[in-house]
């Protein structure tokens, strides 16, 4: 009986055909396509192919998603093992056991008190449902879907839910909570499947490290054991997978953000010690070491160099460093410095020192950028567009300049906010910095703030408005842009765990040809702050507030535009935060009514 079961069911289950490696709808977006993705499961013995290959274009039924979620229960052996029965007419003998196995576990049902539905085609909300059950013991999806929304399952169901769509949920399964047991607390999906002896800590490793993100972390790994873990991990889906041998090691930075792995140690009673550390085996390598009191900070990476400022924290006083490979050696050309920011680019990385005098590491080496000096660089657009904001109590000038330091455009942004009459000289800096027009954020070739949204365009800044901005989007139907705004003489925010944060209390879309139309006014004043705008589908926007209270205590709301008014909704889907149950959404509706913003208003 196993044996026919293993035959059957490796019939249904997914792994890659040859050119099939983007099946499906969904992309988590993992450094592995979805072909690797599938092996990567059929490797660790939760999915398995064919004699044709994983055939992922191709739909799941439901009693093929049944031997799924078993699997990914941990409970498969268990399922063969055991006598299971279920009231069902048309299962296949193959997936009897699992079926019956999850029908008396109170996990599944059938379509009908006789029919279990098992050659019907899964939908993408179905398969996030046994996904949910195996990992939460609930129905509740919305942590599956916190990177696409709604609008994924809809679009997904529309072009059919296929084997590819399937993989791409399975794999990102891996690395959420496991809470369906709540006596195991803080461990991942992958940990609860090795604790079962589903495969080991090393397999994982084997099967899923060029395919799943790879963390590297050196604070405690909760649950299953690792609370007194302290050495640096290398974590692929919650599970350290391998740990460096020597835990006096803290970790400096990621191979995300470098070409390498680097980590010092840093004791009142031994020297500074900078290490390069392999990313694979965690093995260390000594670059150098200096007096107590040292530290290495990241300026940023050139080609195949990383750079670094080592600072003496008496002086202030900074050298740079070129790391290549396992030689460190100083960068000639600069002599000490006060190191202010840094940032990355396409082509390279750009600092700025103490007397706002910046500098370009590229694959040429080090050179004096000449941009204009008083200023401050807000970031890099679209990989060489470098952005800078220069700040009065009168106006700010926003200007573009290129990688080589020419000019790229400048605009001017007149600051209406009221400046006090009793401003002196050692409070302007603060009071710029909390109400003067500036640069919030930048997101590819975008960036905004309350100084206005520009975008990088053949090579040049452009303004897109001048209106305050807290916060933007694009909507994928038409291109054009959906912001939060208020007016240009306010600076609104709302106050959560003592931090405050500016938010926006007005919503207009702007088209591409400039054209812009006002969706939400804060007339009559519903004295809401939202801090996040979102296009959930073609020509449907919604703002959204998250309120922080504590580290447990906080919520997140979402509200629907419709015609110039507020349609609370229950939840942001996937977000993590509490938000409305619906009597509170019915109440909060009742409240927005009443205060002339909601759709039910008169």
């Amino acid at each position: 009986m196993k044996k026919l079961v293993s035959i059957c069911f490796a019939l249904m289950l997914l792994a890659c055909a040859a050119g099939a490696a983007n099946a499906g709808t969904i992309d988590n977006g993992y450094p592995g396509d979805t072909e690797a993705q599938a092996q990567m499961l059929c490797d660790l013995g939760l999915f398995r192919g064919t004699e044709n290959g994983f055939e992922l274009e191709k739909p799941m039924t439901r009693a093929q998603a049944a031997a799924m979620l078993t699997r990914f229960l941990g409970a498969e052996e268990n399922a063969l093992a055991g006598e299971w029965s279920h009231p069902f007419a048309d299962v296949p003998e193959w997936a009897d056991p699992y079926v019956g196995y999850l029908y008396e576990s109170g996990l599944t049902k059938g379509i009908s008190a006789t029919i279990y539905g098992a050659q019907e085609n899964v939908t993408c909300g179905q398969y996030c449902t046994f996904l949910a059950r195996a990992s939460r013991g609930e129905d509740d999806y919305n942590f599956l879907i916190f990177d696409y929304g709604e609008q994924m399952l809809a679009d997904c169901d529309a072009a059919g839910f296929v084997r590819g769509d399937a993989v791409s949920l399975s794999a990102y399964l891996l690395g959420q909570d496991y809470t369906a047991d709540m006596d195991v607390y803080g461990i991942s999906v992958a940990q609860h499947l090795i604790d079962r002896g589903m495969f080991t800590a090393e397999q994982l490793k084997e099967a899923a490290w060029d395919v799943l993100p790879r963390d590297y972390q050196r604070n405690g790994i909760y649950g299953a054991g690792y609370s007194e873990d302290v050495a640096i991990s290398c974590i692929i889906a919650g599970v350290p997978v391998v740990r460096c041998a020597d835990d006096r090691i803290d970790l400096t930075y990621s191979s995300e953000t470098l070409n390498q792995l680097y980590g010092y140690i840093d004791r009142e009673d031994e020297a500074y010690v900078f290490f390069r550390l392999d990313p694979e085996t965690l093995e260390v390598t000594e670059l150098g070491r200096w007096a107590t009191g040292s530290q290495m900070n990241e300026v940023g990476y050139a080609g195949q160099t990383d750079y670094f400022v080592l600072t003496n924290q008496d002086s202030e006083m900074s050298t740079l460093y070129a790391a290549s490979g396992d030689g460190l050696e100083p960068v000639p050309g600069i002599g000490a410095f006060r190191m202010a920011q840094s940032w990355q680019g396409e082509n390279g990385c750009v600092f700025q020192t103490g007397d706002n005098t910046f500098y370009r590491l590229d694959g040429e080496g080090l050179a004096a950028l000449p941009v204009a000096s008083g200023g401050s660089l807000h970031g890099i657009l679209d990989g060489d567009l470098l952005v800078m904001e220069n700040i009065t109590p009168a106006r700010t000038v926003i200007s573009g300049w290129t990688w080589d330091g020419e000019p790229a455009g400048s605009y001017t942004v007149e600051n209406q906010y009221p400046v006090p009459d009793n401003l002196d000289a050692d409070s302007v800096d603060y009071w710029c910095s909390q109400y003067a027009p500036k640069m919030l954020r930048e997101q590819d070739e975008l960036a905004w703030g309350t100084a206005g949204l520009y975008r990088a365009e053949d090579g040049k800044l452009v303004q897109i408005t001048n209106r305050p901005v807290y916060d933007c989007a694009v909507d994928p139907a038409d291109g054009s842009y959906v912001l939060l705004t208020s007016p240009a003489d306010e600076r609104p925010g709302y106050y959560g765990a003592g931090i405050f944060t500016l938010a926006g209390t007005e919503a207009v879309r702007i088209a591409q040809d400039g054209t812009e139309t006002v969706l939400l006014t804060n007339e009559p004043a519903h004295g809401l702050n939202f801090d996040k705008i979102t296009c959930a589908e073609a020509g449907e926007v919604r703002v959204q507030y998250t309120y922080v209270m504590g580290m447990a205590d906080y919520h997140s709301y979402e509200y629907a535009i419709e015609n110039g008014r507020l349609r609370a909704l229950i939840h942001s889907p996937g977000l993590g935060f509490a938000g409305y149950t619906e009597e509170e959404r019915a109440k909060e509706q009742a409240r927005l009514d009443e205060l002339g913003v909601g759709v039910n208003a008169p």
